[in-house]
């Protein structure tokens, strides 16, 4: 028997790829006094020993055969449960991958994460309506306090562990509201089975189910004083909240579900940047930390300008986006996230404007990853104008959070969005979706984001049915054709690319591309992922551009009707466009037309050496536009009106 006289306890469910902030917090409180307190992850526990347990399959398996005979579960369903549970009773799942130098692969981290998913997919029906879910920010769900599966649990794990360690109080430490549920339970059956010990809560921060907690205390890090103070009036201690440092030593640091250790931090908690970096420099030298996750971090942007020199660490940020205007621009925000800053979680992003889209956009330039998190925007026309910015700019907002709809078994959809939100919905989909819908914690993506940079993860895509990965930009080809040229469907598709790119007029789309000059298009995977064209000019706008420039435009072709998929447009496939239209111009010389507030597409035009030569006021489109042509086409003698 060990006895001690307080027991930290992470409850179910969270990450298991590391360990709790508050907990850590909890216990550092107790360290300095000595007193003699012990740590609990029963959240790992219950992923690594309970949940992937054949015991605990079999009997939710056994639930789900039940459901299926009070007919709660089709027979079509069941016979997809049933595959699983003989996949899996076969091959039972091991925790010891995530762990592993084989978690780098995509393609094993790929067959690791289906199993998992298929496991709790059998739980999901067996224990219906609740649902049990690993997926980013949020971590897993289980709504019904009573579920069997937090229950048996305790039972069979959190009870032993109360007998060996008999504890006079047990602290449940929460960083998510996602543990709410798991803490009512165990407490409920300490209230039951052991009445004499105390409970107590302490969250990160004050929830709105709090007031459901039956705990004997509830406190906050939001209001860190109060839970000192309990401390030194039952203890008689001194605590300060000015030198406390969280203590993640207790824990079980090399069983987390990650190859290298990430450890959250709180650096609003910290008198100064100067102890805060001294605690960072600390964790890495004497506990092995590789990777760094921020909550919170009111001040962190900030307590980066002071960071100390650790080229090996690397570090993501939770914030809410309202902090983007304390943040700074230019060659500033260039050092403040170029040494080991990776990725920023954010979370309330509010309306959608202007500002924040620069900030984000010059963010990704300089490789930041931006997960966008959603589940909290409640007004429906917020989330949809940034769903439909998500949609048509992964490049910018590269991940994204949002619960849309139940899928089967009240498995909610975290990464969905309607189709009538997304631009490109009209055309032909790429195969699978993005991998990083399948990293299942921050933890894990920021440690692919150190290890395989945000452009390689930004194209890798998982194909589910086909169970293949698929890199997107590795196998483009380029076409230039004439429009009498093109394959059967292929100007159906060409019209559909330039209606979803949403950037021009589309009544005479298909008029004016069956008249092209030349159309170009970029095919990946059977499927059109960019095109553009060269089409002749109408002749009243001749006539107009004639007038404007005082050049003879009859032997020019425009270049327009440009389309890149929005999960191409990093990977350079307008400029190759570009190029091999230009080339296949011939006698023709080319122009195309740029708005004047387009600064993107003016960028592109520069930097694939095309110059503007023009500038007139277009009434049909109430702006200023600009006539653009590619730099060796111009004439020394011409006398431009710039």
């Amino acid at each position: 028997m060990n006895k001690k006289t307080v027991m930290i306890v992470t409850p179910p469910l969270t990450s298991p790829a590391m360990p709790s902030f508050t907990g850590a917090f909890a216990a550092g409180c107790f360290l300095r006094e000595a007193q003699n307190a012990s740590v609990y992850d029963a959240n790992l526990d219950f992923f690594t020993n309970h949940v992937f347990s054949k015991k605990v399959l079999e009997q939710g398996f056994k639930l789900a055969v039940q459901k299926k005979e009070n007919g709660l579960i089709s027979t079509e369903d069941f016979r997809v449960l049933e595959k699983i549970f003989q996949s899996q009773s076969s091959r039972p799942f091991s925790t010891q991958f995530f762990r592993s130098e084989s978690f780098y692969d995509p393609e094993k981290y790929f067959t690791a994460k289906s199993q998992i998913d298929d496991l709790l997919l059998i739980y999901s029906a067996a224990f219906y309506p609740s649902r049990i879910r690993w997926r980013l920010l949020k971590g897993s769900v289980i709504d019904d306090y009573k579920n069997q599966l937090f229950i048996s649990f305790c039972h069979e794990k959190f009870g032993m562990m109360l007998k060996q360690v008999l504890p006079k109080v047990v602290i449940f430490a929460l960083d998510s509201e996602s543990q709410i549920s798991g803490t009512n339970t165990m407490i409920n059956y300490i209230k039951t089975i052991f009445p004499e010990i105390q409970t107590i809560i302490l969250q990160n921060k004050n929830y709105a189910e709090s007031d459901t907690f039956a705990s004997d205390h509830t406190f906050s890090l939001q209001n860190q004083p109060f839970f000192l103070n309990w401390i030194n009036t039952t203890w008689k201690c001194k605590n300060q909240d000015t030198n406390l440092e969280p203590d993640f030593s207790l824990f079980p640091l090399k069983q987390y579900l990650t190859p290298e250790l990430i450890l959250p931090l709180k650096p609003c908690l910290f008198k100064d940047s100067s102890s805060f970096w001294d605690l960072v420099a600390k964790l890495k030298d004497k506990l092995g930390a590789k990777g760094f996750l921020f909550e919170n971090p009111i001040s962190s942007f900030e307590i980066f300008l002071k960071k100390k020199e650790f080229s090996e660490l690397f570090y993501g940020v939770q914030s809410d986006m309202e902090n983007l205007d304390k943040m700074y621009v230019g060659n500033e925000n260039q050092t403040l996230f170029s040494s080991g800053m990776t990725l920023i979680q954010w979370e309330n992003p509010g309306k959608k404007e202007d500002l924040k889209i620069k900030s984000l956009w010059n963010l990704s330039k300089i490789g930041v990853w931006n997960h966008v998190g959603l589940t909290g925007l409640f007004r429906s026309a917020l989330k949809n104008d940034w769903l439909r910015f998500i949609s048509l700019n992964p490049n910018i907002a590269h991940s994204f959070e949002n619960i849309s709809y139940a899928g089967p078994y009240c498995k909610p959809d975290l990464n969905g969005i309607d189709p009538s939100l997304q631009a490109y919905s009209g055309v032909k989909q790429l195969p699978g979706e993005p991998f990083w819908k399948l990293l299942s914690d921050p933890a894990h993506l920021l440690l692919y984001l150190k290890r395989k940079g945000k452009k390689n993860l930004f194209c890798l895509r998982t194909d589910k049915i086909n169970k293949t990965l698929i890199s997107l930009g590795s196998g483009i080809t380029f076409h230039f054709r004439k429009p009498d040229e093109l394959p059967p469907g292929f100007l159906d598709e060409i019209c559909a690319m330039v209606k979803a790119g949403g950037s021009v007029d589309t009544k005479y789309v298909r008029y004016n591309l069956e008249r092209a000059y030349l159309i170009g298009y970029a095919q990946e995977n059977g499927i059109i992922v960019g095109n553009s064209s060269l089409k002749h000019p109408r002749a009243e706008f001749i006539e107009r551009l004639d007038t404007i420039t005082g050049l003879n435009f009859n032997h020019f072709v425009e270049r327009g009707y440009t389309s890149v998929r929005p999960e191409y447009r990093a990977l350079g496939v307008g400029a190759r466009l570009l190029k091999g239209l230009t080339k296949g111009a011939e006698q023709y010389k080319i122009f195309s037309i740029i708005s004047e507030d387009n600064t993107a597409t003016q960028k592109i035009a520069q930097k694939n050496k095309t110059k503007k030569i023009a500038v007139y006021y277009s009434e049909k489109v109430g702006k200023e536009l600009g006539i653009w042509m590619p730099e060796y086409m111009i004439e020394k003698e011409w006398k431009l009106k710039l």
